[in-house]
């Protein structure tokens, strides 16, 4: 299973590879509950489910990262003077967020049996609880910060990674957005 070799908050997420033209890629990943029996579980036999879900993933290009969202989530990319490169992401919270649907379309005790189903030890109980937003720029990051965090929001960098881990049920019953800032040099 995919997830065993991954972070529980990979199951939620979208990952941005930007290129040194501002060019890049966006791949995406949430959740589904199928209502329907699976492939595999109409060829299999003998077997009771009571439990299921798929990870749905896609990934496509982009030529600049400032007008490209995904649902609600925006990105807006710019550069200053002496090769300074800024960009914002923000995150929509609340009840008429459109994003946690989009890649949690479920309440929470469907979350948890989606969680059973995709890892049965019971370790990864989190999984759909947080969109994960990994970011991987042309060169090391400067720094990063985000304005609006609810409880449970983590932001990071390593080298040339930033990474978000934004708490769905908290960014659900949140007042303002959250907007996370990120700067490199070119």
């Amino acid at each position: 299973m995919w997830l065993c070799a991954c972070d529980e908050d990979d199951a939620v997420s979208i990952r941005i590879r930007l290129r040194d033209d501002g060019s890049g890629t966006l791949t995406t990943s949430g959740l589904i509950v199928p209502t329907d029996a699976t492939r595999v579980e109409g060829a299999s036999k003998g077997l009771q489910v009571d439990k299921r879900v798929q990870v749905s993933a896609a990934m496509g290009r982009f030529t600049a990262l400032t007008g490209v969202s995904v649902a609600d989530i925006t990105f807006a990319a710019g550069e200053g003077d002496g090769g300074f490169r800024f960009l914002k992401v923000t995150v929509p919270q609340g009840q008429a967020a459109a994003w946690p649907d989009a890649f949690v379309p479920f309440d929470e005790r469907a979350r948890l049996d989606a969680a059973a189903a995709l890892d049965p030890s019971g370790k990864s109980k989190d999984v759909g609880a947080t969109l994960k937003i990994e970011i991987e720029m042309p060169s090391i990051v400067i720094d990063n910060g985000a304005t609006g965090k609810v409880r449970g929001t983590k932001n990071s960098d390593e080298g040339t990674t930033a990474t978000l881990v934004v708490p769905i049920q908290s960014a659900r019953a949140a007042t303002e957005p959250l907007v996370w800032h990120l700067t490199w040099q070119k």
